[in-house]
């Protein structure tokens, strides 16, 4: 960068003003600091909780799908006939919709939940059992840790084989080999093919592991459960999800879709859609609110100490009058004088601001690591701290170097 003659010397002179009044300068960059550590660090633990939220999603299989699952329309009272004949959420349904968006849709899995007795050799417990369709692994973040996944004869026959998260091999097989073994499920015998890996997050590092319930799976094809164990010749689903890797599509799809399971339902509004990715998006709205609250406590700590620094820069001026008016005797011009209170004042507020960066970072990393939740700050966050700070600083600076060009050479060199 290049720095013109006269600038150096202003800010070299700016430079020896501060060192020589080390207290003053201190109280008058106190503002600058409290205020930028104030929208750093707010910005700060609002990235982080953001952060944390986004890896949860990417742990539950990403945010570009679309759940839709089964709702209740009679609550009270007896349905109608057109209620009692619909079917509800069906096998065809996720069909048909794959179908319709055959292009953007690159995923599609359907769940069917049941409760049965599931037993081994070693233990007898009353177990929920999940089917599940082809896509249903890397859809739910899923990752097999032993044996394989189901084949597509597996899943299109129902066949009675079984995936086991870390929790139910614990649980039926506690010497960890479960692999080939057979698993009773509602007094039909399953062979498990293979394992999942375990599941483990903790949105604070002191909370339990929120994924505990998905290591209790018990995965089974959806066929299975619809045909074996609950004799369903409807091939009614509790869930279907599609994925769609373009997010843009996701609001089309989801209009079209209501449209065509309208269409099957006989126009009844037994079936609700839940955008994952709105539900973040909600999320940081929410967040966006704080971020405010953050900003306009940044924004008084600031203007508090704006007024500081005017006090403290009228003061000042009233001590280095004659100074001014020997400057001006000497031929400085009032613009001159006007840039070196200019320059002093905003050299203070670039040190006030770095020293409030380093002051908002240690301030974040306590928060954050007391919160039990990784540290994580945006590049916007270190570059609203700085355009605060230089607009507050230049615009309360304005005042006392205005008054400093405004003196008379002959009323400043007379001034006692």
């Amino acid at each position: 960068m290049i720095v013109s003659g006269a600038f150096r010397e202003r800010l070299l002179e700016a430079w020896a003003e501060i060192r020589e009044n080390l207290g003053r300068s201190v109280l008058q960059a106190l503002g600058v600091i409290l205020g930028v550590a104030s929208v750093l660090g707010g910005f700060s633990i609002s990235d982080s909780m953001r952060a944390q939220s986004s890896r949860l999603y990417v742990k539950l299989g990403g945010l570009d799908k679309l759940n839709i699952q089964p709702n209740a329309i009679v609550k009270d009272g007896q349905p109608t006939a057109l209620q009692a004949a619909n079917l509800g959420l069906r096998h065809a349904d996720a069909e048909e919709g794959a179908d319709l968006g055959a292009k953007s849709v690159a995923g599609v899995a359907v769940r069917r939940m049941a409760r049965a007795r599931t037993q081994t050799p070693t233990a007898d417990q009353d177990r929920q059992i999940t089917g599940i369709g082809a896509d249903f692994i890397p859809l739910e973040g899923y990752a097999i840790a032993q044996g394989r996944a189901f084949s597509a004869t597996e899943l299109e026959q129902g066949d009675p084989v079984a995936i086991l998260g870390a929790e139910a091999v614990e649980t039926f097989f506690p010497d960890g080999d479960a692999v080939g073994r057979v698993i009773t499920v509602g007094g039909k015998p399953l062979t498990v093919v293979g394992t999942f890996q375990e599941r483990v997050f903790r949105f604070r590092e002191d909370q339990h592991n929120i994924f505990q319930w998905r290591n209790r799976i018990i995965a089974t094809p959806a066929s299975f459960v619809q045909k074996r164990l609950q004799g369903d010749r409807y091939q009614r689903t509790d869930r279907v999800t599609f994925r769609l890797p373009e997010m843009g599509a996701i609001r089309a799809f989801s209009r079209d879709l209501t449209s065509l399971l309208k269409a099957n339902h006989r126009l009844q509004d037994d079936f609700r859609l839940d955008d994952v990715s709105a539900r973040l998006r909600k999320q940081e709205s929410q967040e966006s609110v704080y971020n405010i609250v953050f900003l306009l406590s940044g924004v008084l700590a600031l203007i508090g100490g704006g007024i500081v620094n005017v006090n403290i820069q009228m003061a000042s001026l009233k001590e280095r009058v004659r100074e001014v008016g020997v400057k001006m005797a000497i031929g400085a011009s009032g613009l001159e004088v006007f840039k070196t209170f200019m320059t002093e004042a905003l050299l203070l507020t670039a040190l006030g601001a770095a020293a409030g960066l380093t002051v908002g970072i240690a301030f974040s990393w306590t928060i954050t690591y007391n919160l039990g939740v990784p540290l994580a700050m945006s590049p916007s966050s270190f570059l609203w701290a700085i355009m605060l700070a230089g607009v507050f600083g230049f615009a309360f600076a304005l005042y006392p170097a205005w008054k400093a060009s405004r003196l008379s050479p002959m009323e400043a060199l007379r001034y006692e």
